[in-house]
């Protein structure tokens, strides 16, 4: 089990939103790169990146294009707006790791030949729906055909996020992340997260290997001198 530190980036600056809401959105006043920075220094070794602005239908913000070359030591993978292959493609080749969500649930035939560790499923969930478009837009397919789907096509791995708790600090949604895990995927669990203990419950979760985390770090919540930080961020917590 691995804490993996999330970064929302919206209009250049650090943000999160609560239950996805660009209307409920808090903004840090820290650089991005600065806060990364801090994570590297306290160990981390992956970092998710999401592109607000992309999932909410505007371009890629070119700041985060610096990242892998300028913190080497971190593996990153990037989410928001990558909706055709050109795009996906974009971002392998600047050395992330893609997370994919609307192309994935809605258009999964047009990833064929994409598959492997650097391609990231991002199953949002809404219940037992499935949420894209900057979880704006409940999915017209059921929830089981796009797990099959994308298995069928070599895709193992899931970011899985329940809306119902992003950015509320109120505790994991282990039964999402469950049920995406027994339906054969391995699963970053997104949203709730508040306390190093809250990964205990996931970590008993057979296919659940990471835990993924923005405000609590941003927040202190989880503070960056936890003795116990480092080697959850090493995933050996």
């Amino acid at each position: 089990m691995q804490l993996i530190p999330s970064l929302d980036l919206m209009q250049g600056r650090l943000v999160r939103l609560r239950h996805g809401d660009p209307k409920q959105a808090t903004f840090y006043d820290m650089e991005p790169e600065d806060w990364v920075g801090q994570l590297a220094e306290a160990g981390a070794r992956r970092i998710h990146l999401v592109d607000l602005d992309g999932a909410f239908g505007r371009p890629l913000q070119g700041r985060f294009t610096r990242f892998p070359a300028r913190f080497p030591e971190i593996h990153f993978q990037l989410g928001g707006g990558l909706r055709d292959r050109a795009a996906i493609e974009g971002v392998l080749d600047l050395g992330f790791d893609a997370v994919v969500g609307t192309l994935a649930v809605e258009q999964p035939a047009s990833l064929k030949g994409l598959s492997g560790h650097r391609v990231i499923a991002a199953l949002d969930l809404k219940g037992d729906r499935i949420v894209t478009r900057g979880w704006q837009a409940p999915s017209a397919c059921a929830s089981t055909d796009v797990f099959e789907a994308l298995l069928t096509l070599g895709f193992n791995r899931a970011l899985v996020t329940d809306v119902s708790r992003d950015g509320t600090l109120e505790g994991p949604g282990i039964e999402a992340a469950a049920w995406v895990a027994r339906e054969g995927f391995l699963v970053q669990a997104s949203g709730g997260i508040k306390e190093l203990g809250d990964l205990l419950p996931l970590a008993k979760v057979p296919g659940v290997v990471g835990a993924i985390s923005g405000k609590a770090l941003m927040e202190g919540f989880i503070p960056l001198d936890d003795p116990r930080l480092r080697a959850a961020l090493e995933g050996s917590l």
